[in-house]
């Protein structure tokens, strides 16, 4: 790709010389490097493994906004999926259930195994001040959300495999 300071000239078939402002391509390139930009905060995919044969396709909260966000607003969860907020590890964390409308299994995650499994029963007030909360364990890196009853007969220190999807 041709990046410079420099008007560029291109002769299209009718044989007249068009001139490209140094300004238009500035332009031009500051709108792909935005686009690009944007596209980091897309939404990704990956496979949770819990034990040897216990997959969810899930989506992968990444950004702040869509952790705060998880999975509010949903009407249902079909059974097989979830969301994956993975964080720094080192730190304890709290998650509320505003605007939800569907209760949900979450699993604390470390070191990739579980620390805890709990059922959260919806909260559909939208200010999550009015919401109870609920602490992680101790300090984690990740966590799991699904449908309700999913997580029955998993246990603290089940391993937990992380397989991100190719965009």
């Amino acid at each position: 790709m041709w990046c410079g300071s420099r008007s560029r000239h291109f002769t299209p078939s009718s044989g007249k010389e068009l001139r490209t402002a140094p300004g238009v391509i500035v332009l031009a390139l500051a709108v792909i490097t935005l686009a690009g930009c944007a596209s980091d905060a897309a939404q990704r995919a990956a496979t949770v493994t819990l034990g040897e044969d216990r997959d969810f396709q899930v989506e992968v909260a990444v950004t702040p906004e869509q952790q705060s966000a998880g999975l509010s607003g949903r009407q249902n969860l079909p059974p097989g999926t979830g969301m994956l907020m993975t964080f720094e590890p080192g730190k304890e964390r709290e998650v509320w259930m505003a605007g939800m409308e569907i209760p949900i299994d979450i699993a604390w995650i470390a070191d990739g195994q579980v620390l805890q499994i709990s059922t959260l029963d919806p909260c559909t007030e939208n200010d999550q001040s009015l919401c109870p909360r609920w602490k992680s364990p101790g300090a984690v890196d990740a966590l799991l959300e699904v449908p309700a009853d999913a997580l029955n007969g998993i246990t603290p220190g089940t391993p937990i495999s992380i397989r991100e999807e190719q965009q």
